[in-house]
């Protein structure tokens, strides 16, 4: 009897050999299956496998834990049609003492992948506390060949008026003030990245602005969402 091809004609029985109609049905459960459960096990799968697909229907990715719309021309996340990433910082981190040196925010990372073209945004919040002569400051890396803008809205340094300002290099820090330790602020993020051909990730940073003995915290509920639109 035919063999089963993901998404191309499904399998029939042949004839009236009755023998093969259970293993035949099977077949064409399995080929049926597939064009109402979208379920992959990760993108690469998906690739392989969704040949045919149309405007709106959804598929779930298993290893990246999500869920994706095909817009007409590709699998973009739902925010309002779906979030890519949503991820928050669960145990308070605290940052190297007497160092100015970025460091990674521990689960503040979304894994991008290596799709040309494609554009990310981004947005979240920050929860810290610093003493007055470190202050803090915060950096994004991103994948290799990709291209990004992205500001925050935060106390100035100093612990002067509020500032919003905008950044485009991967690694490139904007420094925030603080009111001393035991005083936690918040700050407010948001950015867009276009892809190029290498994934990897989008992963926040933060030191001390000024290298200093005291106590720099990047509080839990520490959160940020990543979404696709192109």
């Amino acid at each position: 009897m035919p063999a089963v091809t993901p998404d191309q004609g499904l399998s029939l029985p042949i004839g009236a050999d009755v023998a093969n109609n259970p293993a035949a049905f099977n077949n064409f459960v399995a080929g049926v299956e597939p064009r109402l459960v979208r379920l992959y096990t990760d993108e690469a799968d998906r690739t392989a496998r969704q040949l045919v697909v149309a405007e709106n229907e959804l598929s779930a990715l298993g290893t990246e834990n999500r869920v994706e719309v095909y817009n007409g021309a590709a699998n973009i996340s739902l925010h309002t049609r779906a979030v890519h990433t949503t991820t928050r910082v669960a145990v308070s981190q605290v940052l190297t003492a007497s160092s100015a040196v970025l460091q990674n925010v521990t689960n503040m990372v979304a894994a991008l992948p290596a799709i040309p073209g494609a554009i990310f945004q981004w947005t979240g919040r920050v929860y810290y506390e610093a003493s007055t002569t470190a202050d803090i400051k915060f950096a994004w890396t991103i994948p290799a060949g990709a291209t990004m803008r992205w500001g925050l809205n935060g106390l100035g340094p100093g612990g002067t008026n509020p500032i919003y300002t905008t950044i485009t290099g991967s690694g490139t820090a904007i420094s925030v003030g603080a009111l001393g330790v035991g005083t936690v602020l918040l700050a407010m993020f948001e950015g867009e990245v276009t892809m190029a051909a290498a994934a990897g990730n989008l992963q926040l940073q933060a030191a001390q602005n000024t290298a200093d003995a005291s106590v720099t915290t990047v509080f839990d509920r520490t959160f940020m969402e990543v979404w696709r639109i192109s």
